[in-house]
């Protein structure tokens, strides 16, 4: 014959009257997306798994103080935005630096419309690239995918035409001085760009790619001493910034997966100092801080807010007849039936302590908070545990307050009345619900 501590009763939940439907069910699961496409294939950026066990009320992670680690598609995004802001600097250098070599060269005299007219070309797609980078974090917000091919083809495109006028300049005067100074320039581009560019995945081998590209052609179309020479010295060259890039890439992405893995242990450190070790479920300081936010939120929307106070019945019984072990199953098993009886994902339980359980429901007021814990009483009242092949069945009291919180009260006499109405239920039978008298201070 199975022993009881409480008889069962119905499952059915009225519903609750001013719970507003309209607030969207909130994953509160630290979230990371799928590995982004442009990741350096040798410094994978895994997402970190996500936290086990009852999610619902662990995981309010507006009162968590640690950082959340950022995900790849934000790690994408900051490496777009750490490429602009190390080329900001570098923004305007084609057109300066066409009109001084040009002109210290007399090439301008020489070629006044090829001067001139590219140096307003440079100018222009200078100019594009700066206003376009001035709002690059808002763009990448809105539109991330067209925001990137913009930026990344802006960037290869200054680099093809910087490329093409060098090339220009060796096709139209060999052995000039403008010639030679503006291959300098471009491999000193390579060189800078290198250091600055050499981390984004999109940019590492197109930008130096695209500054040198048309020079090989032309000397490859032309192969004097000269042009091999200086194409041998330039592939030489290249080699050196694919290995050198590599360090900047490896620097750059370690850095950033050192930064996110000492976020997500600080997060999950948080977590773990936030949780209760038996229940899994969040402990008391987690209740404090998150009746703290909820009591400012409400004050600030005007909404109502309800605290239910659970305690098991006969607690004592039970560890005494059937062992502290079972006692802490009990307990597992009470808290899954108090979170899987939630609602909203807003609800939010806590272990208060002992066999003592803590229920906070938003946007709810006392009709509503009724209906809430008519459903948690049922739902303990269907736990069915087996003890050593004996069937045994638990019940709990609770006590219910509500109110519409104000700045100039504390929560603590929020708890404090649904406190007493726990000992009023204990006294008046256990098994039950007992609601607070109303708060008239509450308006």
């Amino acid at each position: 014959m199975p022993l009881h501590y409480g008889a069962r009763g119905p499952n059915g939940c009225s519903g609750r009257h001013i719970r507003d439907e309209t607030l969207k069910s909130r994953r509160t699961a630290t979230e990371i997306p799928d590995v982004i496409s442009e990741a350096p294939s040798s410094l994978p950026i895994d997402a970190p798994a996500a936290h086990s066990g009852p999610d619902r009320g662990a995981r309010s992670l507006h009162t968590l103080r640690s950082k959340a680690p950022v995900s790849d598609t934000e790690l994408a995004t900051q490496c777009v935005l750490d490429t602009a802001a190390r080329a900001s600097t570098a923004t305007f250098i084609y057109p300066g630096v066409w009109l001084a070599i040009t002109l210290a060269t007399g090439a301008s005299s020489q070629w006044p419309w090829l001067v001139w007219g590219n140096a307003a070309g440079l100018f222009a797609l200078s100019l594009m690239r700066f206003l376009f980078n001035r709002d690059l974090a808002q763009r990448l917000a809105r539109r991330p995918q067209t925001a990137k091919r913009v930026f990344h083809s802006l960037s290869l495109v200054s680099a093809l035409y910087w490329g093409t006028l060098t090339a220009t300049t060796l096709v139209l005067a060999p052995a000039a001085p403008v010639s030679w100074a503006m291959l300098s320039m471009t491999a000193t581009m390579c060189a800078a760009g290198n250091t600055m560019l050499g981390f984004n995945p999109v940019l590492r081998y197109p930008y130096p790619l695209m500054l040198m590209l048309p020079v090989v052609v032309v000397q490859a179309l032309q192969p004097t001493r000269e042009n091999l020479l200086m194409l041998g010295l330039e592939l030489v060259f290249m080699g050196f910034l694919v290995r050198s890039s590599a360090l900047v890439k490896a620097d750059y992405w370690n850095g950033r997966q050192a930064q996110r893995l000492a976020e997500l242990q600080a997060r999950e450190l948080e977590l773990a100092s936030l949780t209760d070790g038996l229940t899994q479920i969040p402990n008391r300081i987690h209740f404090d801080r998150q009746v703290k936010y909820e009591w400012s939120r409400q004050c600030r929307h005007g909404g109502h807010l309800s605290l239910l106070v659970v305690d098991l019945d006969h607690f004592k019984n039970i560890n005494d007849s059937f062992g502290h072990p079972f006692g802490d199953t009990c307990l597992k098993r009470v808290a899954q039936a108090l979170q899987g009886a939630f609602g909203r994902s807003t609800d939010f339980a806590a272990r208060y302590g002992g066999e003592e359980f803590v229920v906070l429901l938003p946007d709810t007021d006392e009709a509503g908070a009724q209906a809430v814990a008519k459903h948690l009483l049922d739902a303990v009242r269907a736990l069915s545990l087996d003890a050593e092949g004996m069937e045994v069945r638990v019940t709990c009291s609770i006590g219910l307050a509500s109110t519409r919180p104000r700045h100039d009260q504390s929560p603590h006499a929020l708890i404090r009345r649904a406190d007493v109405a726990l000992y009023d239920a204990k006294r008046g039978g256990r098994n039950r619900v007992e609601v607070a008298p109303a708060d008239l201070t509450a308006g």
